[in-house]
C-alpha cells in the first residue's frame, strides 16, 4: 500500500477517534452531573428531574458504544477465541489474526444492517424519548458504532495490525 494513502487513511481515523473521545467525555461529564444529581434530589429534596433518568439511560448507551468502538481501535474488543483453538502454531498467528479481524468484520457488517433497519423502524414510529427527543435519536449511535468498528475492522484488515500499533510505528519513524 502507498504510503500515502496509509498516511490519509490514518490521519482521517485520528480525526475520528478525536471526535469520539471528545463525545465520550461530553457524554460521561453529563451522565455524572445529572445521575448525581437525581441521586442529590431524591434522597434529600424528595424529587428529582422527570426525564433525567432516560437521559442518562440513553448516554449510557452512546458511551458503551463508542467504548465499543474505541476498543476495536485498540484491539481490546471481544475476539473470537475458537479460532485461537483450531489455529495453534505460533507460525501462523498472523493468519489467525486475520481470519479472526476478517469474520468478526463480516459479523460486524451483519450487525450493521440489523440496527440501520431498526433505527429506521423506531423513525418511522414517531415515538420520543424524553423532552421531545425521538427515540432514533437514542439509538441512532448503535448503527454509526457498528459503522465505526466495521471501519476500523477494514482499516485493521488493509494495514495488517491495530490502528494504535501504526499510528505508533508511524511516530517512530517520524522521530528516526
Amino acid at each position: 500500500m502507498s504510503l500515502k494513502i496509509k498516511e490519509a487513511l490514518l490521519k482521517a481515523e485520528q480525526y475520528l477517534f478525536t471526535l469520539e473521545e471528545w463525545i465520550l467525555v461530553f457524554g460521561l461529564t453529563i451522565m455524572i452531573t445529572f445521575g448525581t444529581m437525581q441521586v442529590v434530589l431524591r434522597n434529600f429534596f424528595d424529587t428529582g428531574v422527570e426525564w433525567a433518568d432516560m437521559l442518562v439511560s440513553a448516554l449510557v448507551l452512546w458511551v458503551g458504544f463508542l467504548g465499543a468502538s474505541l476498543a476495536t481501535r485498540k484491539s481490546k474488543h471481544i475476539n473470537i477465541e475458537i479460532i485461537s483453538k483450531i489455529i495453534t502454531n505460533p507460525k501462523l498467528s498472523k493468519i489467525r489474526i486475520r481470519v479472526v479481524t476478517l469474520i468478526s468484520f463480516i459479523i460486524v457488517l451483519m450487525l450493521l444492517k440489523i440496527s440501520m433497519d431498526y433505527t429506521f423502524l423506531e423513525a418511522s414510529n414517531h415515538m420520543y424519548a424524553f423532552l421531545k427527543v425521538p427515540t432514533w435519536v437514542v439509538f441512532i449511535i448503535v448503527p454509526i458504532s457498528f459503522f465505526l468498528i466495521a471501519l476500523r475492522l477494514l482499516l485493521e484488515l488493509i494495514l495488517g495490525g491495530p490502528i494504535e500499533k501504526e499510528e505508533i510505528k508511524e511516530i517512530k519513524e517520524v522521530n528516526l
